[in-house]
């Protein structure tokens, strides 16, 4: 920030001051920064969200009544990697070499050491930063003496078993993982590098830690590693972080990607059954309890009244089997799809915002919210503008936080679905292109074949798609395609210029 200093008869002084020296001689404090971000709960599991489930999440709902609760937030991607590098970034993933799926078992790491994330945003700022949990955004494995190390490339999205097993063979676990949280602004991380299961063990910072072995397949496994602690693990670390940045007085970013509700964890023994729903919503219970534990923690510390703390989640719900809806529980709420879908069940999430003092209590908020607009507004709130460079797809919500009568976020929003499938929303207008079907793991349409699902990148951005009038028809029910190619190629344009742009938020 540039103070001008005026000196009776002399000329003006200009200083150029650290945000981070200035905020407290101004005495405004700086809040602790939270974002816990739940894995594959959907928008519908949180009771706040649908009162009439048959299990509740009091501690998830308490942060909803002492702050505000969007219900149109969206993570950018219906998939867990792609949410991961937006939310972090502040940019959409398909503008990286991920231009759909997720990331296999010992990719590449997706964010460079140069781009602004929340993580170094929050550091300049002379935060502590601490991440704790699910990475899965990629790590720059070392392969062992003699390997090319290019096991990155070939590799299945899901290569698993044997095909994983081959590839851990050729990597040097003992040497450094290069690449990862404490490479983008991160002081610290503890957590697994994809989900619990898929890479079997612990990172401390860029170290894999434990005492992992190879199995019988050949795959590097901490036998110590359970599916029913992982995030115990990590609240319980998240909380040291926390209570050593407070006994040194400084702020705190925690950046908490717990595992739950995801496949790749167990149901622990407290919560079996206890959802009268199923398995996975027996560890949205698990969820709801890292987030009271978070809670809990920060009232110990007396933080509560200084934090600003989100909770969301990466994408939709992984709901397909059915057996939620066998037992009266929707998790996608009444939006159409699930995890990986182009339509709204599939990138609609849960978004809960707690800032006492700041923002008014027990309030929802229907404006248009992205994942990707998290660091545009940690920008404002440190008065901070972000550089035309970082954060290309993030939009300043702040105003919409603190409810100013005029606030302005987003007007429109793109998302994408696991194969790639790119929608564009704007006013009351859904636009699918390429495909109509979900574009997920299940539902594809015939006349798309899966080579064809990056039809985004083509330069006749196709002729296949869906079109809804989201504000008479929230839930996707009535496809309009055909009836308006006004509208369709209006959006088509627009969509193709944001590509072509390489950013959304306007220039400077």
């Amino acid at each position: 920030m540039i103070i001008v200093l005026y000196i009776p008869n002399q000329m003006k002084l200009f200083l150029l001051i650290p945000t981070a020296i200035l905020l407290p001689l101004m005495g405004l404090a700086r809040p602790n920064i939270i974002v816990i971000l739940s894995d594959d709960v959907g928008w519908g599991d949180i009771s706040a969200n649908q009162p009439s489930n048959k299990f509740k999440t009091p501690a998830v709902d308490q942060l909803a009544k002492e702050g505000m609760r969007f219900t149109n937030a969206h993570a950018p991607h219906a998939v867990c990697t792609p949410t991961r590098y937006s939310l972090l970034t502040g940019r959409y993933c398909w503008r990286t070499f991920l231009r759909e799926g997720v990331l296999p078992g010992y990719s590449k790491a997706l964010i460079p050491p140069t781009r602004m994330t929340l993580a170094s945003l929050c550091k300049e700022q002379g935060y502590a930063t601490g991440a704790f949990g699910k990475w899965h955004i990629g790590l720059d494995w070392q392969p062992v003496e003699g390997d090319p190390g290019d096991f990155h490339y070939g590799s299945q999205i899901h290569a698993a078993n044997q095909a994983l097993a081959d590839i851990s063979q050729r990597v040097d676990h003992s040497a450094p993982v290069k690449g990862g949280a404490t490479d983008i602004g991160f002081d610290t991380f503890f957590g697994t590098p994809s989900n619990r299961s898929r890479i079997p063990v612990f990172l401390r910072d860029d170290r894999i830690v434990g005492s992992p072995k190879r199995d019988e397949t050949g795959l590097m496994r901490d036998p110590e590693m359970r599916g029913d602690t992982v995030d115990d693990l990590y609240v319980d670390e998240a909380i040291a972080f926390m209570e050593h940045a407070v006994k040194e007085k400084k702020p705190f970013f925690v950046y908490l990607p717990i595992n739950a509700a995801h496949g790749a964890v167990d149901v622990p023994e407290e919560f079996r059954g206890k959802s009268g729903v199923s398995s996975r919503c027996d560890k949205v219970l698990w969820v709801n309890k890292s987030v009271g534990r978070i809670d809990e923690a920060l009232s110990k510390l007396d933080q509560t009244e200084n934090t600003l703390l989100i909770f969301t989640s990466d994408n939709g719900p992984y709901a397909f089997r059915g057996e939620d809806l066998k037992q009266g529980h929707d998790a996608s709420g009444p939006y159409r799809g699930y995890k990986t879908d182009v339509w709204d069940g599939g990138t609609r999430v849960p978004f809960i915002v707690r800032w006492p003092g700041k923002i008014e209590a027990g309030v929802t908020n229907d404006s248009l919210l992205s994942l990707t607009d998290i660091i545009a507004t940690l920008s404002a709130v440190f008065d901070e503008p972000l550089p035309d460079w970082a954060g290309e797809d993030s939009f300043n919500q702040l105003p919409n936080f603190l409810g100013e009568p005029d606030a302005k976020g987003r007007a429109s929003m793109i998302t994408q679905s696991y194969t790639g499938i790119l929608s564009i929303r704007d006013g009351n207008w859904k636009l699918i292109l390429d495909t109509q079907g979900s574009g997920g793991f299940y539902n594809y349409s015939p006349d798309v074949q899966r080579h064809q699902t990056m039809a985004p990148w083509r330069p006749d951005m196709s002729d296949s798609g869906q079109l809804y009038d989201i504000e008479k028809d929230p839930y996707e029910t009535t496809d309009v395609f055909d009836k308006y190619p006004e509208v369709v190629n209006k959006f088509k344009n627009q969509l193709r210029a944001y590509i072509n742009n390489g950013r959304t938020r306007p220039l400077k």
